[in-house]
């Protein structure tokens, strides 16, 4: 029977339990007065109703196992279903997976028949035994990334399906690998490029699946990771692929309560299968969220409660129901959407919204960017209307202060800094960034990022630079892990930037204390010149800064007594001293690194410049040493740079001593 708006109120006021009848309810006010009923007039609509009715279990699949768009849609198709097996209501697993196909086919515009052909599949292969073993004991918001499929519908058609499903039959971790039964391939065996269209056609027809000719012609990652995450589909475990700068990549659920990143080359993911936003993030708050069912039951009967007394117009009783909704199960994403769209609808005033947020990041705490998502796109724009910079500057430093970690993963908390330092004027965002400093330097997490965020706000030469400098040096210097990581971090961006520049106060400034990050060297087996040691207060540039082998942390400790390490990139090297004076000198003492590889330092050029760029061959180093001695006392050799090069093969050292006299 058709049921008014009035009754729908009544109904769900009264049961606020979320009982069949109310949990039909919702979904009535969901679809419409026009659309609920067009879909009892389709022939079979009363039964269908009738059985979806009596069946709370059924009800809460649909309702609580993620958004639901498109609702007529996702009915639609279930009738269709239904009228086809009317026995699957009684077997769980099969009603899940068709339930799962409807919200699949809610959320984009396609092809009924061919969900149903999914649908199939999954309950032919499961009653034939042919699936992984977890597959039985999915939830239905997990059997959604089944019925989603990879990104190239090609490989989700019933032949591929069937396909992978017989040639790739193993332990559900493995599936992580099963891009590799293609091979990586940028050119088929008729040299065409894979950037081409006409890189499969040639094979097109030859193959009976998708699958079968990439596993025999190759590709590379987009290929490859539609492969490897429709095999773990094909076998009835959750994946989904993803979307990387330059790359594909592809992830799986390789437990209950677990997913691995496959083919990953970065952090940097767009989920190609997401209930909301398509971040990873994202993705581990899903499954934070309907891990428990419990919960989400308990918040959806409160949500459907709040909606329903909003439509009896009691909009506070139907914020109250919100606020409960929320505090029955924190990490529902999708219901902390609805209540903010509540609080837009209903035109709450700023002290709603700072309730809104103080309660996101109690709810949300521990995933970070989701929580930062919805005060960005919903909270902040309503609240921060009419603020003044220091008004603005407290309410965006709750968020500041509460964060702790990466939560879900690694995400661009650099534009949500971004975002937070043009909302404010300059006043502001000094004040920003010296609570930024003070509070994040310190996070293992958050400390390395943030160095190279603050040093890119300005330029090193303005008050500003130095002072923003003079922040993070101060704030690293505590000793603790996360200052280790941030002093790292610092030594590897603005101490060679300053090396690059011939900053020799920032260099020394930055590299001093970095020094604390490594035990000095023993000064046994060098014997000092006569004069100063010159290149101590100086700084150091080495070819192919940035290059994997080196460790920009310990350069300082090169110049002087403390010892350190470097390492130039392959090929034609450098590793040069840029002295704290002009400078008369009297001798070099160069230490050579230890092990296997100390040979590389043979025949290097011992070279002099006046201004670092015109040079003069002193000496050379010969032989394989320890230590390498030039005595250059009495031969008025005077230079501001010093350098050891060789055309052959990288360098490295642990000391570069230079003493002499100071001249002008």
């Amino acid at each position: 029977m058709f049921l008014t708006s009035a009754a729908i109120v009544f109904s769900l006021v009264a049961g606020p339990t979320g009982d069949s009848s109310a949990l039909l309810r919702d979904l009535e006010r969901r679809v419409g007065a026009d659309g609920w009923l067009a879909l009892h007039q389709v022939v079979g609509g009363e039964e269908f109703f009738e059985s979806l009715g009596s069946n709370e279990i059924w009800l809460r699949e649909i309702l609580d196992s993620g958004p639901v768009r498109r609702p007529e849609v996702v009915l639609g198709f279930l009738q269709e279903v239904w009228q086809a097996d009317r026995d699957l209501v009684q077997r769980p697993v099969d009603r899940g997976m068709a339930t799962a196909c409807a919200l699949a086919l809610g959320f984009r515009d396609g092809d009924s028949a061919g969900m149903v052909a999914r649908y199939e599949y999954y309950r032919d292969s499961d009653s034939a035994g042919l699936l992984n073993v977890c597959y039985k004991g999915l939830a239905t918001w997990e059997r959604r990334f089944l019925a989603r499929g990879a990104q190239w519908g090609s490989m989700g058609g019933a032949e591929s399906l069937v396909y992978l499903r017989d040639r790739i039959c193993w332990p559900r971790p493995d599936y992580v690998k099963a891009c590799w039964q293609a091979p990586y391939r940028s050119y088929n065996c008729l040299a065409d490029s894979v950037q081409r269209p006409d890189y499969y056609m040639p094979f097109n027809g030859s193959y009976a699946a998708m699958p079968e000719m990439v596993i025999d012609v190759g590709g590379v990652c987009g290929a490859l990771s539609n492969l490897g995450a429709s095999a773990a589909i094909a076998n009835g475990i959750p994946a989904s692929t993803m979307g990387e700068p330059g790359h594909c990549a592809y992830t799986v659920k390789i437990s209950d309560d677990e997913w691995k990143p496959a083919y990953s080359l970065s952090w940097k993911r767009s989920m190609h299968t997401s209930f909301f936003e398509a971040t990873w993030p994202n993705l581990m708050l899903t499954e934070a969220c309907f891990s428990d069912p419990e919960r989400v039951a308990k918040s959806g009967d409160l949500a459907r409660r709040a909606f329903a007394l909003e439509m009896d117009g009691d909009l506070e009783q139907a914020a109250d129901c919100w606020r409960q909704a929320l505090n029955a199960h924190g990490l529902h994403y999708g219901l902390w959407v609805e209540w903010a769209a509540f609080g837009e609808r209903t035109d709450r005033d700023a002290n709603w919204w700072r309730d809104y947020q103080t309660a996101l990041l109690v709810g949300l705490k521990g995933h970070e960017e989701p929580a930062w998502t919805l005060l960005s796109k919903r909270v902040y724009p309503r609240l921060l209307a009419g603020m003044d910079d220091a008004e603005k500057l407290r309410v965006l430093l709750r968020w500041i202060r509460n964060i702790q970690n990466w939560g879900g993963g690694r995400w661009n908390v650099e534009g949500a800094w971004n975002w937070i330092f043009k909302q404010l004027g300059e006043d502001g965002q000094r004040k920003l960034v010296r609570v930024m400093s003070e509070r994040l330097i310190e996070s293992p997490d958050f400390g390395p990022p943030l160095v190279v965020w603050l040093l890119a706000k300005y330029s090193p030469d303005s008050e500003e630079g130095r002072d923003t400098l003079g922040l993070i040096l101060k704030a690293s210097g505590s000793g603790g892990d996360g200052a280790q990581s941030a002093l790292k971090q610092l030594a590897r961006t603005a101490m060679l930037d300053a090396a690059a520049r011939g900053d020799v106060d920032t260099f020394q400034a930055i590299g001093k204390q970095a020094s604390s990050l490594s035990e000095p060297l023993s000064m046994k087996g060098i014997e000092p010149f006569p004069g100063d040691l010159v290149s101590a207060g100086g700084l150091l540039q080495v070819s192919g800064r940035g290059n994997r082998w080196d460790s920009p942390e310990n350069h300082w400790g090169i110049l002087g007594e403390h010892g350190g390490r470097c390492h130039t990139n392959n090929g034609a090297s450098f590793i040069a001293v840029r002295l704290e004076h002009h400078t008369e000198i009297t001798g070099i003492v160069i230490q050579n690194l230890k092990g296997g590889q100390s040979w590389r330092a043979t025949d290097s050029r011992i070279e002099i410049s006046a201004d670092g760029e015109s040079w003069e061959q002193i000496g050379s180093l010969e032989g394989n040493k320890r230590f390498y001695r030039l005595d250059l006392e009495g031969k008025h050799q005077r230079a501001l740079w010093v350098r050891m090069a060789k055309d052959t093969n990288c360098l490295h050292v642990r000391r570069f001593l230079v003493w002499g006299h100071r001249r002008s």
